[in-house]
This record gives structure tokens, sequence and C-alpha cells, in this order.
């Protein structure tokens, strides 16, 4: 409870001292190029990526953006973003300290950019935004939700928290994206019937691609939209120019989608064509495509063929994950004991997840390699780091090595599982893996300690060396 009351008292105060000391603390801050640090003034150990726009000046207040990945990695979000940041006159702010995890870390790191950008910069406080992706997108709707404060959200591979749901007392807008390899593709699919239900103006778009922040072309559909809901709102002057030029971009883009045979993606922009722009405009024949393509064979089949790739993906991940419980037990299934028919399902969603076309298939095995993979690194880390339990850790780390034998840092932690739980000849084979596959932070493995039981080993050693010359 404490938590919570010091996020919103803080978020109270800024706002009240808004733009005080907005004046002075930007002349070394460069313009037009990504920061990769700034420290906070008031908190150092807080820190955040920025990109501010060339044309930034203090004279006037400017929209802003505070981005959450889910592994800290603040530029990530910024680079995706400083495009549309510089063509529509929005400051970016990516935290370099949140992360998945307590939710009061979090709070710190949104409390700190909160502050500090109003401290430095000109900040509309009518038009804030948050934007995260995955454990990134949930906390920015927590924030949003309980700070009442965001004009709206950009979720990326991720929808509500589990113990929140879309309400009508939520007034932030709110725009959604998932690659259609997403293992949370599902998640965001399913929202727009309860945001629709509450009330929250919303757009749900899906990208070519897989669990990650989307491409820049999608981060800047995101900012236009938002900047077009602003304008209805009354919140940003009328720009009869970018009103017209969105109305031509998106109706052609609907048009494409739906002489692609993308139907229900053609429908859903049609739809929000027609709430857009319902107003300044005469949407009524855009509505009457709605109403065709709503009633037409073609959407009919292209959601029956979306809600069946979604079964297939939780049919799968259920068994798996029955299998991976089974395997601990040595219990069997259809003959096989369940290790191997666990390894044997996994070589074929591997194949199948690497065909260069798409389809229903590559689709289903993305979303299910992904989504085990993700869940038993998290798990894994989580007995690690969190809960120390080193010999518990090791068997989800060297399960997610099986899952995507591609990835560096799953062999970095399975290493670090070994190291702690003193195994130093698999620690040693999983650090020299890890290597071999990539993975290039040296500083990363010095500051661990857990590796100090074999820093004197020759074999340590070369593995360093071949790592410092990558």
């Amino acid at each position: 409870m404490s938590i919570i009351s010091s996020f919103v008292r803080l978020t109270v105060l800024v706002v009240l001292l808004a733009h005080a000391h907005a004046v002075a603390q930007t002349g070394s801050i460069q313009r037009g190029q990504i920061v990769e640090r700034i420290e906070a003034l008031n908190d150092a150990s807080q820190s955040y990526s920025l990109y501010l726009p060339s044309n930034y000046t203090p004279d006037r207040k400017w929209p802003v953006l505070y981005a959450f990945d889910p592994g800290a990695r603040g530029r990530v979000p910024v680079e995706r973003f400083k495009e549309a940041a510089e063509k529509y006159g929005w400051i970016v702010l990516g935290s370099n300290n949140s992360r998945n995890g307590p939710w009061n870390v979090v709070v710190n790191a949104w409390n700190a950019m909160l502050m500090d950008s109003h401290q430095r910069f000109a900040i509309d406080d009518e038009r804030m935004y948050a934007a995260g992706f995955s454990g990134g997108a949930r906390a920015a709707i927590r924030i949003a939700a309980r700070c009442k404060c965001l004009a709206g959200v950009m979720a990326n591979g991720a929808g509500f928290p589990s113990d929140l749901a879309p309400s009508p007392q939520m007034h932030f807008a709110f725009f959604g994206a998932a690659g259609v390899d997403d293992f949370n593709y599902p998640e965001l699919k399913s929202l727009v019937e309860p945001l629709s239900k509450a009330g929250i103006i919303h757009r749900v778009q899906t990208f070519d691609g897989r669990h990650e922040w989307p491409p820049v072309s999608v981060a800047t559909a995101a900012v236009e939209w938002m900047e077009l809901h602003a304008i209805k709102a009354g919140k940003r002057p009328r720009n009869d120019g970018f009103e017209n030029a969105m109305w031509r971009q998106l109706l052609n883009e609907a048009r494409t989608l739906e002489e692609s045979k993308k139907y229900y993606e053609a429908y859903q922009l049609y739809l929000d064509l027609a709430g857009s722009f319902n107003g300044p405009r005469d949407v009524a024949q855009i509505e009457t495509k709605v109403n065709q393509l709503r009633d037409s064979r073609d959407l009919k089949a292209a959601i029956h063929e979306d809600q069946a790739q979604i079964r297939k993906q939780r049919e799968l991940e259920s068994r798996l994950n029955t299998l991976i419980a089974g395997a601990s037990t040595n219990q069997s299934e259809e003959g096989f004991d369940s290790a191997s028919l666990l390894s044997k399902i996994l070589n074929d969603l591997r194949k199948q997840s690497k065909a260069s076309d798409d389809s229903t298939q590559r689709r289903v095995a993305r979303r299910v390699l992904d989504g085990l993979f993700v869940g038993l690194i998290e798990q894994g880390i989580s007995l690690l780091q969190t809960e120390k339990n080193y010999s518990e850790s090791i068997r989800p780390l060297k399960l997610a090595t099986e899952v995507n034998p591609d990835r560096s840092g799953a062999f970095f932690y399975l290493a670090w599982a070994y190291a702690a739980n003193r195994d130093k000849k698999k620690s040693l084979q999983s650090l020299s893996t890890a290597v071999e596959k990539g993975f290039s932070d040296a500083a990363m493995i010095v500051a661990n300690k857990a590796f100090d039981s074999i820093r004197n080993d020759p074999e340590y050693q070369q593995i360093m060396a071949r790592l410092t010359k990558q």
C-alpha cells in the first residue's frame, strides 16, 4: 500500500510543479540524436535514454513518451520511436532501470523519469504517454490506470496485468501491437472486445515479427494514431494537412490489406478509420464498408483461421507443459518416455519454425517455442537470483537451452547456475558454449561473484581470452 501511495503523491506533486524548473536544464543535452544515458538530477542511480527533437525549445510545451523495456534497455524503445518523435515533436525517454520484477522497481523508475523530465523540459501535461514491451507493457498500463495522468498507452507484446481489466474508469487511449509470431498474440487480439465494452478508444495492430518491440513503421503508426485522437479530444490544434494525409494513408493501407486478402486486418483498419474520423469527416461510406466486410464469408473465414491457430497453440503449450512435468518423474506417453517425446516434438517445432514462408504451421511453432523459452528462462532466473535455489534453477535453464540452442544468454545463465551450485566442470562447459554462440558481455561475467570459484581455472582464462578477441 505504501508503494502505491508514494506513487500517487509524487505524480500529483510533479504535475503541480510542472515547468517550474524546465528552463535551464537542457543546454548541454544534444538535440536530434539519441542520448544513451541521462542521470536523474535527484537520483543518480536512476537513468534513461533520451530523444529530444532537433527543434526543441522550452518556449512551448511538448508531448512526452515514457518507455519501459522488460530488460531495462532504455535505448531500444527510443530507437523505435525517434523517427516519429522528430516528425511530430515528441520527447521520448526510455528507462534504464525499469525491468520485469518487483513493482517498486517500476514505480521508482517512473517517478524518476516523471520528475526529471519536468525539471529539465517543457512538458505538456495533457499529452503524456507511456509505451512498453512485454512486462514493460503491463507496467505502462498499470501506471496509466493508477496515476490517471496519461493520455495514452502503447502496449507491445503483452496486454493488461492479470489483476487488472479494461474499465470505464480508464480514460487513456490504447494502441496495442503484436507480431503474428508472438506467443502473446492471442492475448492482444482478445483485448478488442473488453476494450470496446469498457468504452476505451483503442486500436490493435499486428506486424510480421515475433516477441519484440514493433518496427519503426508500427511505432510511427502508434504516434500518428495518438496525434489524431489528441486532435479529436481537443488536446492539440486541428491540422487539416495532417488529417487529410492520415485519412489518405490509412484508407490506402486498408484497401491494400483487403486486396492482399488480409480481410481481418482490413476490417479492423476500416473500423478504426470510421471511429477516428467520425465528426471531422463524413464516414458513411467507410461504415458501409465495415458492415459489408463484417457479414462477408471472407472475414468469417479469416477469423476462423485465426482462432484455429490460437487453439493449436494452446493445445501444444498444454501438451509440452505436461511432458516437461512428466520428464522429471520419468512418466511415459504413447509408448515413449516423456523426455524422448518432448525432445521429438521440440525438434519438429524447430524445423517448422525455420520455414522460409509464412504459414499457420510456422506461426504456431514460433509462438509455442518462444513462449516456452521465455517461461523457462524467467522461471530459472527467479530460482537463481531471487530464491537462491541454485540446484532447482538448473533444470529450467537447461531445458531453455534445448528449446532454443541458438540463444547464448540461456547458456550464460546455465553456467551461472552450475557455478553457484559448485559444479565447476559443467559451468565451464556452459560458459564456453555461451561464448561460442555469441555471448559478448565480458563485464557481466567478471562482475558475477558466482564465477569466482572458476576464475583461476585455465579453461576459464581461455574462454575469457576468446571472448576479448571477438
